[in-house]
Formats: C-alpha cells, structure tokens, sequence
C-alpha cells in the first residue's frame, strides 16, 4: 500500500496540470485508487492504479487507451479503448498472474441536466492473453456521477473485478456497490 501511495504522489508532483485525473473508490471490502494522464498532444491517454481487498488480495493495473469524442459536434458522449495490464496477487488462493486485458471506457453527460452524467469501463483478457497462474481477468464498472465542482465529481456505481486461475479458483477482488470521487487537474 505504501508503495502504491507513493507512486501516485510521485506522479501528482511530477506531472504538469493538463487534464489529470485521480479517482478514489471504495466499498466494504475493497479500495481503488486510480491516475490518469492524456500524453502531450495526443488522444493517447495513459493510467496506472491500484485495487485492493482485504480477504481476496490486490491488483494493480496499467492502462494505454486512444480517448476522445464519439462523434463529431457538441456530442456529450466520450470514451477510449485500449489496453490494461493488470498483476494479480490472489491471496486466498495463492496464486498470481499477469492479464493484458481489450476493452474501454465511456462518460456521457446528460445535455438537459449537464452536470449529470453515466459511465463504465469493461476490459477482459482471455486465457490466450494471460500469463503465470492466471487464466482470465476481467474488470467492469457502471456509474452514475453528479459534477459537483468543473473539476470534481462524485459517483455511485456497480463493480465488479475478477481473476480465474489454474487451480480452479477464482478470485473475486471487488463485486458490488461502489461509492467514488473523481479530481480533474
């Protein structure tokens, strides 16, 4: 956790203001902490973050996703799709492995009501894109946000995040509610 704590604080010092964005969610059970980061002059966007469960175990992810408007106009409607990279550790289970997970992510902002928004993200890595002990990952999110302030929001939301491995377990590191906040700088 230490490590994870001083990664993101490290990134938050060394990067400039341009559209960063930190999120913090959590539940009974699990925390997540995430940072993401547009490249300089590009739709590329890239992320890194950390989940942890006290009984399951943790993830910890890297995202690369090309990001923009999904149409053209005053559109409300955004997303990405790319890769996540993300290191299981199944404690219960002690097993581990490495899934390089397809997917994307969206936001759409009601236009009547502007600061009202939904989003999701779903990313999957099948056994042919997973490595060590690992034979599928998967991570999925839906929410609904409130725009509190033009920099931040807040979210309720449904997650859940599992990794299945050879020895016929599962780990389920986050399944149910979530509650978040979301800082953009």
């Amino acid at each position: 956790m230490r490590i994870v704590l001083a990664l993101v604080a490290a990134l938050l010092f060394a990067a400039p203001a341009a559209a960063n964005e930190l999120k913090l969610s959590f539940n009974g059970d699990a925390l997540r902490i995430e940072f993401d980061r547009p490249f300089t002059g590009s739709a590329l966007q890239w992320g890194v973050g950390w989940l942890g469960n006290s009984d399951e175990g943790n993830v910890i992810h890297g995202n690369l996703n090309l990001t923009g408007k999904m149409a053209e106009g005053q559109n409300p409607l955004t997303g990405g799709v790319g890769l996540r990279v993300a290191y299981t550790n199944g404690e219960l289970s002690n097993q581990d492995g490495l899934g390089v997970a397809i997917g994307g992510f969206f936001r759409y902002a009601f236009p009547a009501i502007d600061r009202l928004f939904v989003g999701g993200h779903a990313y999957f890595a099948p056994s042919v894109l997973s490595i060590g002990e690992m034979d599928q990952y998967q991570d999925l999110e839906a929410r609904i946000g409130y725009n509190i302030l033009r920099e931040a929001d807040i979210y309720l939301g449904l997650r859940y995040v599992e990794g299945q491995y050879e020895k016929q377990r599962k780990a389920e590191f986050d399944s149910g509610f979530i509650l978040g906040v979301a800082l953009r700088f």
